[in-house]
């Protein structure tokens, strides 16, 4: 079925769902961490309300009005996305008790026009701004960083007097977007001037690293909450966690509710996760996907954990347009300051692994075409004690390395 016919049907669905049950939507956008902080949103608010958001990365304008509808994710299933037309017209004539009253969608900025055709549909309540990375992901579909930041500051704009905008404080282009709306804006982050305030950040069980996890302080209106989470760790996540936190207490829930919803917050695979690796080695799976600021974050939590030896294999980082070649070279020299071994996979991480070898003498590098190539060669690599690093852009398949160097 064509898509802009699908397109089309799928919004005027949308919309009678979302007149026949008016729930209340947060969306959710920005360059980097969108899934996370979505995922961290929903751990907290579904303490007290009755929530919902879309599964994976059913962002755009296919995928998250199928969230709204309750639908199959069709792909080319005739017969499915029949199903999903004749069970969306029954969730309308017979209203269920079951519908969320508070959806929370992750808007994709995948393209030009998207954000504004996502937040028309859906009308957001309460937006959330992540981080606009340097350079960030999918620029390469944008004339400039300008258009893209613009197709990003669609959310807020869109927002009234009574709406409420979350944003990243440390994130100077982020939080610049709050002369751009004029709902309330809520803050979070590290910063000294945030509404949400991160402290005394600290990995704890770093050598033993099935149980790892971290310990902050969350501060807010002159109140704060200390928190201990087990199996998640490092800054990414809790950047995503301090966003849920702000999101729930613009809907009235405090610092304790918040901090006790977040003990059963999980890492989704594929994102900062140990495992046990060939050879009694340690991989930290960051394989789902790759941008040069998620990249740099994953490399400072590496540089805090102690092993004998750390290696980083690191697939193309796509979708960056023009400051491609550069981003890689950048990241390249930010490996250098980290690893004693650099697995470069792809076209374009050639570039990195070329400013590592003529400038850092010190440190072994390969090359391999793919991930496929390079699982092959990969494995005779791996000692006993070492710490793996394992990231790359979705097309890049990291995934199949992590495969085949687990334990």
């Amino acid at each position: 079925m064509k898509r802009k016919f699908i397109q089309y049907i799928l919004r005027y669905l949308t919309k009678l769902i979302l007149w026949r049950y008016k729930p209340l939507i947060i969306g959710v956008t920005g360059s980097v961490g969108k899934t996370s902080t979505k995922e961290s949103i929903y751990t907290v608010l579904r303490k007290r309300f009755k929530v919902e958001r879309n599964i994976l990365n059913l962002n755009t304008e296919i995928g998250m009005p199928l969230t709204i509808i309750r639908g199959k994710d069709a792909k080319r299933n005739i017969l499915l996305w029949f199903y999903n037309f004749f069970h969306t017209f029954w969730l309308f004539i017979f209203k269920t008790k079951t519908y969320p009253e508070i959806l929370v969608l992750e808007m994709s900025e995948d393209a030009p026009g998207m954000i504004k055709y996502l937040v028309d549909l859906a009308q957001p309540k309460i937006g959330l701004v992540t981080t606009i990375g340097d350079p960030p992901v999918h620029l390469e579909y944008y004339k400039n960083i300008n258009q893209l930041i613009e197709e990003i500051s669609y959310l807020p704009q869109s927002l009234s007097f009574d709406d409420t905008i979350v944003l990243n404080a440390d994130n100077p282009l982020v939080l610049n977007l709050k002369d751009k709306t004029v709902a309330k804006v809520f803050s979070y982050g590290f910063s000294e001037n945030s509404d949400v305030k991160i402290t005394e950040y600290k990995l704890i069980n770093t050598e033993d690293l099935e149980n790892i996890g971290m310990n902050f302080r969350l501060e807010s209106s002159g109140s704060f909450v200390p928190v201990r989470l087990e199996g998640v760790f490092g800054k990414g996540q809790i950047y995503a966690l301090a966003a849920a936190a702000a999101v729930g207490l613009s809907l009235d829930m405090n610092l304790v509710e918040i901090s006790e919803a977040m003990k059963d917050y999980k890492i989704e695979r594929g994102r900062t996760k140990f495992m046990r690796g060939i050879n009694s080695s340690w991989l930290l799976d960051d394989s789902y996907n790759a941008c040069p600021d998620s990249v740099r974050v994953a490399l400072d939590l590496l540089k805090e954990i102690p092993a004998k030896r750390k290696i980083v294999i690191l697939g193309d980082m796509k979708e960056l347009g023009v400051h491609s070649n550069q981003a890689h070279i950048e990241i390249g020299k930010n490996i250098a300051n980290v690893a004693q071994v650099f697995i470069a996979v792809g076209e374009e991480m050639v570039f990195a692994k070329q400013i590592i070898d003529n400038e850092y003498s010190n440190i072994e590098t390969f090359w391999f075409k793919d991930s496929q190539e390079a699982k092959i060669s990969i494995k005779k690599t791996i000692k006993k004690g070492d710490l793996v690093l394992i990231k790359g852009s979705r097309a890049m398949e990291m995934e199949k390395i992590t495969e085949e160097l687990r334990k």
